[in-house]
């Protein structure tokens, strides 16, 4: 499931742990095995930090055909939308933004939309010296990259600027876990589970 980025994305945005409610889930199958979801759109609701609902619609599709066979769909990077109720936030490429993003908030009160990047640095990382170093971290590094950093921060017993526990990793799986049931899709086998 590669829905599990824009799904943490939008867990991570609302600080939920799973959805309150899967309003409905479309899926593709993979022609190698029917047991893989190869596309899905899942519609969903979540509690809102104040409490309210907030509906939130994921959707991926790993087999997208590229236009005229040939050029890739970029401007269908793995985005996310959220919406409040005084300003629509648009992440452009949330999972490669090393390469290129970008961050849209516009004011619907004014309709006004402002942009803005951050390659490097942030409230998170901004005053940590990483690895290499550097303050903040370096532009060019990939979102993996960081995901290492926090990793050997936390292993040399320091604390990482961010770090996913091991209860929110469980939240996470137990979300996808109800959108494949939901999907009529096997559920992946857990830890201690005979496979074959």
């Amino acid at each position: 499931m590669d829905m599990t980025y824009a799904l943490s994305f939008t867990r991570f945005a609302l600080h939920a742990r799973l959805p309150q409610e899967i309003i409905s889930v479309s899926v593709r199958p993979s022609k190698d095995d029917p047991r893989v979801d190869e596309a899905m759109y899942a519609h969903m609701d979540f509690q809102g930090p104040d409490g309210n609902p907030v509906h939130s619609r994921v959707y991926t599709d790993m087999a997208r055909e590229k236009v005229a066979g040939v050029i890739p769909r970029v401007w269908e990077l793995p985005s996310i939308e959220v919406e409040t109720e005084k300003a629509i936030i648009y992440f452009y490429n949330a999972m490669m933004p090393h390469l290129y993003h970008y961050i849209s908030v516009m004011d619907k009160t004014t309709g006004k939309v402002s942009y803005k990047k951050q390659y490097s640095g942030g409230p998170l990382w901004g005053n940590v010296v990483t690895s290499t170093g550097e303050k903040g971290g370096n532009p060019h590094w990939s979102t993996y990259r960081w995901q290492l950093e926090a990793f050997v921060d936390v292993v040399t017993g320091k604390t990482p600027a961010y770090w996913v526990s091991g209860e929110e990793s469980i939240w996470q799986m137990q979300s996808i876990d109800s959108l494949y049931k939901a999907a009529n899709l096997p559920v992946r086998p857990s830890l201690g589970t005979k496979l074959g």
